[in-house]
């Protein structure tokens, strides 16, 4: 009967022997009994038993696609459990998410390293500590480099330039920056040379005898696994198959003969023969990690030592890698993976002729290898910041803000003094960001989006990110995986959408500055319903790098504001050619606050007809915009009304594109899609790839809108999408026909005021209705490209209605000439 403590149950969960004598002695930190899980419809584990007792590793072994890393995934919290249980340290944390469970002492080393390499390595450390740890940044950092004297040296080089070896060690760092009591790893040895892969596996071994750290890895390099485990399981097809003391002698030949030799990675020859490991019997112990003063599954005080850590060589006849060389190889596909796909692709092939496949596939798979192994080429971080912290409700009364940070920008320049909030779907490196998905939850940028470099270059300050809707699917402030958003001048109604968070804050003067995002109009229905200035900039104008796509022919990014000048300087900032989005052609930018203070006299102003009078206009908003109107005519502009009635089939043609065009690029092609150059944020598009498995979680205005897109693609070959974008240029031409003869449009911008927010158990009429029943006026201009602004004009029933402006192309300085006017009126509540 072996003396380790780490046990793997049989699937109908009854504790193996292997163990059996230990679980009294030490303190069972995880339980994991019958896991099932899976992505979407395909389950992949089956049944899934396991204990870990402080100072105990559980090595997990298997060929690939077997369900190792799904089953790290699941325990962590970034796939949902389908069935059974998992405790942590005896509390159930099943449904729990995963920040929570990291807050129980679970910490995770994704495969790939999981680093943010355009940041420091002292500003990796940085980001990994929490507020509410029991020791200080520095302290945390301090203890950490006593465990990894190799990283001192490297604290001021990106992680990016780090070799394989030395970012698996920071990521490992990372993971120990919090103190946690388990850590899982998924293949650390993957791309890292043999010598640091042994110094890992000594340094764990030693983190699991002295300081009594708790270790699942999963691994196919059995050296590090036979290094660091006391008990380790096969893993095939979700289940446990076979388990083995790693302190036995002959653990390593007899997970060679298990494996296969073909199916495993080694750093050096696996022996025969292994001195049994000793295992410490240590005391129980019922402190928390959430309470204890010092956790103790990494000493602060007495760390491990490595510099003395012998370091192995290559077996003889190995080519010794050039040091910092990844050796990293993407996964060949199973034979049932590529008989999958061959049946998805309608083709009809024997086993054999899709083996002859496979095997000619290797000299590109080869290549598929190298290109693992040359790092990403991302613009650099610029900027130290913190990962800020999720504000509570006393400090969060609108729920209006998702993270609250602060990251200074340069000492000088036109933004200097000004407080900047971004919407939760705008890149900013080291800052969590949820785009306002529960299937986004968990993940933190490795980039700045290009408005955000601008912004901090320009001496800005960004004070965090604000909550927005179900991946921007919303008109409404209801639909966020964090709850409803609250307008600012009326509890219990809606902000709008999609932008809601930037749009309460700004309404209500927390923040001066906002950056949106506008699809079908979710700068201007927030601003309008919150009261400030929302502008859509012309499309291309504003670099959407770094930004959550929808549908690149519809995204726009723009600045939110509490004033029009504010509104043209930051425009100003952002504005221009970054050279990495293609929505970018033939920009063209201006001195946009130049227009202010100008005046109107002598514009001339179209009224369109089409705009007024639809099924759900509101006549207090339609008599609100009249008024407007004729303000605007008392200061010298000429008003007319004209008449555009291919306004009213605007609606319809943004239908078509924005359904099917988000579910092919935002949710089939994980929101980067394909076929264009530029730069790609592929931490993103990997962590978004996840919404299959937990598809259940969508917003139900999402869903609909899927089920919309999948169909006409399905159904009928994107004919629609299509038709949609040739009748796009039909669209504009009828507004550029009368911008020809008159300098701006003017409609409202929403046709009703604030609607009170939907109960989350609503019909599902009801719900959706208030997500998209506000967009006739809004969305034709996300489809024409034209800029068009939202400007306060008046208050109804203790409600904000909102002006809308559309100029030609790359002609905001012309919006922002009246914009500026009307606000010199007055006081924009008293009209």
């Amino acid at each position: 009967m072996s003396t380790a403590h780490a046990s793997v149950k049989d699937n109908g969960g009854n504790p193996s022997a292997a163990g059996a004598t230990a679980d009294a002695a030490a303190r069972m930190l995880l339980e994991v009994h019958d896991l099932r899980s899976g992505y979407g419809r395909i389950p992949v584990l089956h049944g899934v038993s396991l204990r870990l007792h402080e100072g105990e590793a559980l090595g997990i072994v298997g060929h690939n696609g077997m369900g190792k890393t799904t089953l790290l995934k699941t325990i962590v919290g970034l796939l949902p459990a389908i069935g059974g249980r998992i405790e942590l340290d005896g509390a159930d944390v099943t449904r729990e998410p995963a920040h929570m469970r990291s807050r129980r002492g679970l910490a995770y080393v994704p495969q790939g390293r999981g680093i943010l390499p355009g940041l420091s390595t002292l500003d990796n450390l940085r980001l990994a500590w929490t507020g509410d740890a029991h020791e200080s940044e520095q302290e945390a950092i301090d203890r950490c480099l006593s465990l990894f004297p190799r990283l001192t040296p490297l604290l001021d080089r990106r992680g990016g330039a780090l070799s394989g070896g030395e970012q698996q060690i920071l990521a490992i760092a990372r993971a120990l920056i919090p103190n946690p009591w388990i850590v899982l790893l998924d293949e650390p040895s993957e791309g890292v040379q043999p010598s640091i892969v042994h110094e890992i596996g000594q340094l764990l071994s030693r983190l699991r005898e002295d300081a009594k750290l708790a270790i699942v890895i999963v691994e196919q390099n059995l050296d590090l696994v036979l290094d660091v485990a006391t008990q380790i399981a096969v893993l095939e097809r979700g289940r446990v198959q076979r388990e083995f003391n790693a302190n036995e002698m002959g653990a390593g030949s007899a997970l060679v003969e298990a494996l296969g030799l073909g199916s495993v990675r080694v750093t050096r020859g696996i022996p025969a023969m292994r001195s049994p490991k000793p295992t410490a019997q240590v005391p129980h112990s019922s402190v928390s990690p959430l309470t204890a003063p010092a956790p103790h599954p990494v000493s602060s005080t007495a760390p491990p030592h490595v510099d003395s850590v012998p370091k192995s060589k290559p077996p003889t006849g190995a080519s010794v890698p050039q040091a910092g060389a990844p050796m990293s190889r993407v996964k060949r596909p199973t034979h049932d993976q590529m008989k999958e796909i061959v049946t998805s692709l309608h083709m009809s092939m024997s086993d054999g002729e899709i083996a002859e496949y496979m095997e000619v596939m290797e000299g590109t798979m080869q290549a598929y290898d190298r290109l693992q192994q040359l790092p990403d080429n991302l613009p650099p971080v610029r900027y130290p910041r913190t990962p800020g912290h999720r504000p509570g409700a006393a400090e969060n009364p609108l729920n209006a803000w998702a993270v609250k940070s602060e990251v200074r920008g340069a000492p000088y320049g036109p933004l200097a003094g000004k407080r900047v909030v971004l919407k939760d779907n705008i890149c900013l490196a080291g800052v969590p960001m949820m785009n306002g998905a529960s299937t986004l939850e968990g993940y933190v940028p490795d980039v700045d989006a290009t408005v955000a470099t601008r912004i901090l270059d320009a001496g800005g300050t960004i004070v965090g990110k604000a909550h927005c809707e179900y991946f921007c699917l919303s008109g409404g402030s209801h639909t966020s995986a964090c709850g409803p958003v609250h307008n600012p001048y009326k509890h219990g109604y809606s902000a709008g959408g999609s932008s809601s968070g930037c749009g309460a804050l700004v309404g209500a003067g927390e923040v001066e500055m906002a950056m949106g995002g506008d699809q079908g109009g979710s700068i201007r229905m927030p601003s309008c319903w919150s009261g400030c200035y929302g502008m859509k900039p012309t499309h291309g104008l504003v670099p959407y790098t770094g930004v959550m796509p929808i549908e690149a022919t519809i995204d726009h990014t723009g600045p939110m504001t509490a004033t029009v000048a504010d509104n043209a300087l930051l425009l100003e900032v952002v504005a221009g050619a970054d050279g990495l989005d293609p929505r970018q052609y033939d920009v063209r930018v201006d001195k946009y606050t130049a227009a202010l203070g100008r005046g109107v006299a002598g514009m001339r102003i179209a009224v369109i007809t089409e705009s007024f009078g639809h099924a759900v206009s509101e006549p207090d908003v339609d008599q609100k915009v009249r008024q407007g109107a004729e303000r605007l005519r008392a200061l010298g502009a000429i008003v007319e009304e004209v008449s555009i009635p291919m306004h009213l089939d605007g609606i319809v043609i943004w239908s078509a594109i924005a359904l099917e065009g988000l579910q092919m690029q935002m949710m089939h092609g994980n929101g980067m899609g394909f076929n264009w150059k530029g730069m790609y944020t592929t931490s993103l598009l990997d962590a978004h790839a996840n919404w299959r498995a937990r598809a259940n979680e969508l917003s139900r205005t999402l869903k609909i809108s899927m089920l919309i897109g999948e169909y006409f693609v399905r159904h009928y070959r994107g004919h629609f999408y299509a038709k949609a974008q040739n009748l796009s240029r039909a669209l504009r031409q009828a507004y550029d026909d009368v911008l020809n003869r008159y300098d701006l449009l003017l409609m409202p911008t929403l046709p009703l005021k604030a609607t009170p927010l939907p109960d989350q158990n609503a019909p599902l009429a009801l719900y959706c209705q208030r997500g998209f029943e506000m967009l006739p006026n809004t969305s034709p201009f996300d489809v024409t490209g034209h800029p068009a602004m939202s400007i306060p004009c008046g208050m109804s029933q203790g409600l904000p209605i909102g002006l809308m402006l559309t100029g030609k192309h790359y002609n905001e300085s012309t919006i922002y000439r009246a914009a500026h006017a009307f606000e010199q009126l007055g006081d924009w509540r008293t009209f």
